[in-house]
């Protein structure tokens, strides 16, 4: 009697929980996503979700991610286990563009109904701290929750190990979710058909991904019985099912994919525009300043920098559009020193012309001169290290930082030596390039002699 009230009991948590799912369209083979927040943890803030990945077995990998594109997203993938028959549940952090690795502090177990059989994939997934993670959170009252998924064809993995490599995926986008449309029920397993909730189900072995805490499935046994200690996630069920009471065969609370390979795109576009700016065109337009002798020179270098700097704005709208997407970017130490720069690059045309003003009236050196010198000096320094910082922000390999730093410091030497030379030389020179008290130079204006 007891155990048949239990049983429905159950039954009716079950049915009673909202699910919201995702099929990405144009994909080969049925690939699905769902998510359940519990009554609890939507009351309290804190607690469980539930999870769900299928796809077909012909997939090497499938992934599901919380987050934008590769920065910052907590990130789950699936693959077949050495016996072909269960799944290997690898929660990973990612840190950029290239291969997230083994997330340890993760708490997440692969629950009855995940395996593989009849072709499908499944993973029925509880985490524990997937509303905070390292790099992001999630807001569970959010309409728009931000997700990323991705899968890798070819022959399957075949492997228990939660660290083990995986090729870059072949097909990814982005998309979201609509919480308020998968809260409801306190089921401890929101993905099993009725069925599954008998006894005869069986669990399988597993393979450890990191520190989660056990907990009884729908039939009153540990759904990973083959753990030790409190790691669960691995391999499980190779009797998959994935339907649920209020949510079979409706797309519910998600949005179109959009190719995270654009936001990629963007970083990239970003760190080449911004490189070219403040490494190679700013300074090489001070270069050219101090060591050219044209009658025309200030013109030319006052155009090259407003060239210059009409790139440096292309750079900051993609900078922009990447940081404020994951909002939480945007209040980064790289972004908001970037913002400073290019706010106080704006001051240097006013200061050079009111210098340049001066040196046509006076034909000597002035406060906005120095200011002019001075500014671009801090600025285009301040702007190299922030180069650094945002190759670090990004997740860029060590490979890709060593040499970013080395031509940077390279330039950034050579533009100093110069500089100091130059102003050695102006110490040396009177108003107009005179020297012992006799003119050098044309004298223009516009000429060489005018270097602030």
């Amino acid at each position: 009697m007891l155990r048949a009230l239990a049983i429905a009991v159950g039954l009716a948590s079950a049915a009673l929980a909202q699910v919201a799912k995702f099929c990405p369209s144009g994909e080969s083979g049925a690939i699905c996503y769902r998510v359940n927040v519990p009554d609890t943890t939507a009351s309290s803030g804190n607690g469980d979700i539930f999870f769900q990945i299928l796809g077909p077995s012909s997939k090497q990998w499938i992934a599901l991610g919380q987050g934008h594109g590769m920065m910052g997203t907590n990130i789950f993938i699936i693959y077949a286990d050495p016996s072909g028959k269960n799944v290997t549940l690898s929660p990973r952090l990612g840190k950029g563009y290239y291969q997230p690795r083994h997330d340890q502090d993760a708490q997440v177990s692969l629950l009855e109904g995940s395996g593989i059989q009849n072709g499908q994939m499944v993973a029925n997934v509880r985490c524990s701290n997937c509303l905070k993670w390292q790099g992001g959170s999630m807001d569970i009252a959010s309409t728009s929750s931000p997700w990323v998924w991705a899968t890798k064809g070819g022959a399957a993995l075949r492997s228990d190990d939660p660290d083990a490599d995986i090729s870059q995926h072949d097909s990814n986008g982005e998309f979201t979710f609509d919480l308020t449309e998968a809260k409801g029920g306190n089921s401890l397993n929101p993905f099993v058909e009725t069925k599954a909730a008998s006894p005869s189900a069986a669990s399988g072995g597993s393979s450890p991904s990191g520190p989660a805490s056990s907990s009884p499935s729908e039939n009153g046994n540990d759904s990973n019985p083959g753990n030790s200690g409190n790691s669960e996630a691995g391999s499980s069920s190779n009797s998959p099912s994935y339907s649920s009471g209020s949510e079979e065969g409706s797309d519910s609370g998600s949005s179109e994919t959009k190719p995270s390979s654009t936001r990629r795109n963007a970083l990239i576009a970003h760190g080449v525009l911004m490189s070219l700016t403040f490494v190679i065109f700013f300074p090489l337009g001070a270069i050219l300043l101090r060591t050219l002798a044209l009658d025309n020179l200030i013109s030319l270098h006052g155009r090259f920098q407003a060239f210059a700097y009409v790139v440096a704005l292309a750079g900051m709208g993609l900078g922009i559009y990447i940081a404020v997407r994951p909002t939480y970017l945007i209040n980064k130490y790289h972004p908001v020193i970037g913002l400073v720069v290019i706010g106080l690059l704006t001051i240097q045309p006013v200061l050079g012309t009111l210098q340049h003003k001066v040196w046509r009236q006076e034909g000597r050196r002035s406060v906005w001169g120095l200011a002019h010198a001075g500014l671009g000096r801090v600025v285009l320094t301040l702007a190299i290290i922030n180069g650094g910082l945002g190759f670090r922000l990004a997740g860029n390999t060590r490979g890709g930082e060593i040499a970013y730093g080395v031509v940077a410091g390279l330039v950034w030497v050579v533009w100093m030596a110069v500089a100091s030379r130059a102003e050695v030389k102006k110490a040396r020179e009177g108003p107009r390039g005179a020297v012992g008290g006799k003119k050098v130079g044309n004298g223009s204006p516009e000429g060489s002699a005018e270097r602030a």
